[in-house]
């Protein structure tokens, strides 16, 4: 017979007044092993007042109350309960079962408007205040929390272990606290393993990884007393830590401590471990790790799927979650996100659309997370429609999905419907934000929409939660540079208060585009003296502004800048601009000689500057060569190589050789992408 068929059952006996409380007892014992539901929590209710005994009997009353706190479903039948249970059974009993559920479970703000009145009633219990301050942690509330601190040294409890426990947890929140965390626990006489992990777990949250890996070590030594042993939430803080600060000869080195202890055999570590491996892309050492697991949770398969989306792996994800099922083992968001993930590493829309269609088959209710990543991944695909779709079917009035279409129109080239989202965001009083603003600046800079640029940096100035935003200024500085209005460019990058690699790039980039080459060099002059280190992308501005504006020596020096003063290992894009100076100079002997010796092998761009080049600067036997060249590598040769050798034989007058290329071409249905402006005319 069924929970249910029990209980059922059990609501429908008329005991006696010795049978009466055995019943309502046995309902309660029950319904602690399932979980219970608003009608449940109602019945039981129902028959403790139809019997008498939430009058009569306390237990029955902190049965109830506890019941009703034990999720969050039920939560709100808390209060009229426990106003009641105030009257019929002790406040030393009552309000640590309030506050545990309150601080601990659902509703930590409810803490706080309770908390006045905890002070004039309850004595002074140290459970009560330790779950005062871990509602205060959770919502990282530090004013409220000193406050209670300052209640708990006024009263005398600061010798209470687990409330300092707590204290050290709640100032941990902050990095501009951890120092109050530190003087707490140097101050206690009497460490716990719990006292060493809250302060473990404060310092790594707070990227201090090294202090407490140090911790750690002290305690492995003895420092706190032989009884204080790292144990498996140590482990978990740490092996998680290795993977926020990237320390993966840590991270192994603490698996090698996990097998000599034993402590590898705990889920909790197995699942960090894992994480760990497949962040560094060592997916068999993650595989070997959960297939010898003797006991998997729901995290352990999560934890693998999300390996296996995070790598590419979209096969085994989809294998794993059908295993998963087949073994009965529950599924949650993280689940299905992971699996959709996974079906978009390919980039594979049949895989999404499968992905799609089980969670609509299993009657999941696509929530904002599920629905915003699913926008994101259909946009991914190329399948716009299908976000959108996705996207009216979640809009909840919720910034993120606006935000996650905005970033999809975007990202397949639908600039102007993106730009049109603003003004139904505006209309319907949402308020946007700084991946809002980020997305639609995007479109306005790939669209040369240079009017709605104005409007959005108009709105961002007006808004103070969005005025002092570096990447928003950035961002517009980009845009007005691409747009060709380098004057409003340099209006945003001169007021910005504090200006970083990005800014100084993006400025220099800006001038590159818009053929100003000298400004560009004063510009880096300016962002040296600052004392602002340059990056890969501000000497490639530096080098296509040289190339643009003639300055061959110039961009000679500043390539070897690059290379042997900061150290900046040149990609091909590099390359390209200095090889693209040298040819159109004219000095196409070192431009091929650059060439030859370059440790990347060229593109086909780089190819077609340089018999261009010929071209122009009529050395024809080069350029003969350089196509001979071209055409024997075909995986390089292309459509817009094609054309420029058409045009190279047209100006040596091979017109056989023309019309050879224009029938391969023609052949072959090559097409080149023509070429297009993509700046609105602003005065329109």
């Amino acid at each position: 017979m069924t929970k249910t068929r029990h209980f059922s059952n059990l609501m429908n006996l008329r005991p006696s007044s010795h049978l009466q409380k055995l019943t309502s007892l046995l309902l309660l014992l029950l319904h602690h092993h399932q979980k219970p539901t608003i009608s449940s929590v109602l019945q039981i209710q129902a028959q403790l007042t139809t019997t008498g005994l939430l009058s009569s009997d306390p237990s029955c009353i902190l049965s109830l109350l506890n019941l009703s706190l034990s999720t969050p479903s039920t939560l709100h039948l808390a209060a009229p309960i426990f106003t009641f249970a105030r009257t019929k059974a002790p406040n030393r009993l009552t309000w640590p079962l309030m506050l545990r559920g309150l601080g601990l479970r659902a509703d930590p703000l409810k803490v706080f408007s309770l908390f006045s009145a905890v002070q004039r009633v309850i004595p002074n219990d140290p459970f009560v205040y330790a779950s005062l301050l871990k509602g205060c942690a959770r919502l990282s509330a530090l004013r409220e929390g000193k406050s209670v601190h300052c209640r708990v040294l006024r009263i005398g409890l600061d010798w209470n272990v687990n409330l300092v426990n707590s204290l050290i947890s709640l100032y941990s929140c902050s990095r501009f606290l951890i120092g109050y965390a530190r003087v707490l626990f140097d101050g206690m006489s009497d460490k716990s393993v719990v006292t060493v992990n809250s302060m473990v777990s404060g310092l790594v949250k707070n990227k201090l990884f090294d202090d407490g890996l140090g911790l750690f070590k002290r305690a492995l030594a003895g420092v706190f007393g032989g009884a204080v042993k790292p144990n498996y939430v140590t482990l978990v803080v740490l092996v998680s830590g290795c993977v926020e600060v990237g320390r993966f000869g840590v991270g192994k080195s603490l698996h090698c401590y996990c097998c000599k202890t034993g402590l590898g055999f705990a889920v909790e570590v197995c699942n960090a471990l894992i994480d760990l491996y497949s962040k560094f892309a060592c997916m068999d050492e993650s595989s070997v790790l959960f297939d010898e697991m003797a006991e998997r949770d729901l995290v352990s398969w999560n934890t693998m799927i999300s390996s296996c989306a995070l790598n590419g792996n979209c096969a085994g994800a989809f294998s794993l979650f059908k295993e998963m099922r087949a073994r009965d083992v529950g599924f949650d968001r993280v689940s299905l996100i992971s699996l959709i993930l996974a079906a978009s590493s390919d980039v594979d829309l049949h895989m999404v659309k499968m992905a799609h269609g089980f969670i609509k088959a299993i009657g999941i209710e696509i929530t904002l997370q599920i629905g915003t990543a699913l926008i994101n991944i259909y946009a991914k695909c190329g399948s716009i429609d299908s976000a959108r779709k996705i996207f009216t079917e979640i809009d909840d009035g919720h910034i993120v999905s606006w935000n996650s279409m905005i970033h999809a129109y975007v990202g397949c080239g639908h600039d102007n419907e993106a730009l049109e989202l603003f003004s139904q965001i505006k209309s319907r009083n949402l308020k946007p934000d700084e991946v809002t603003m980020l997305g639609l600046i995007l479109a306005c800079r790939n669209s040369g929409e240079l009017n709605h640029g104005v409007d959005i940096h108009s709105y961002i100035e007006s808004c103070s939660h969005l005025n002092q935003s570096g990447i928003l200024h950035n961002a517009l500085i980009d845009m007005y540079a691409k747009c060709g209005d380098m004057t409003q460019a340099k209006v945003v990058f001169d007021k910005m208060p504090k200006k970083d690699v990005v800014s100084w790039t993006s400025i220099i980039v800006g001038h590159a585009v818009n053929g100003q080459g000298e400004e560009a060099l004063v510009a880096f002059r300016r962002m040296e003296a600052e004392k602002v280190e340059p990056n890969s992308i501000t000497f490639l501005g530096l080098l296509s502004a040289c190339d643009h504006a003639g300055l061959v020596e110039e961009g000679k020096r500043f390539y070897d800048t690059m290379c042997n003063f900061y150290h900046i290992w040149p990609r091909i894009e590099h390359y390209g601009c200095v090889v693209d100076m040298h040819a159109r100079s004219g000095r196409l002997e070192e431009a091929h000689k650059l060439v030859k010796s370059m440790p990347v092998e060229p593109n086909s761009v780089i190819w077609r500057m340089l018999v261009s080049a010929c071209k122009v600067h009529s050395n024809y036997d080069m350029g003969s060569n350089l196509i001979g060249e071209l055409t024997e590598r075909k995986a390089l040769y292309s459509a817009e190589n094609h054309v420029v050798s058409s045009n190279f034989y047209a100006e040596t007058g091979r017109w056989g050789d023309v019309l050879n290329e224009r029938s391969f071409m023609a052949a072959c249905k090559a097409t080149k992408i023509a070429g297009k402006s993509s700046i609105s005319n602003f005065s329109e």
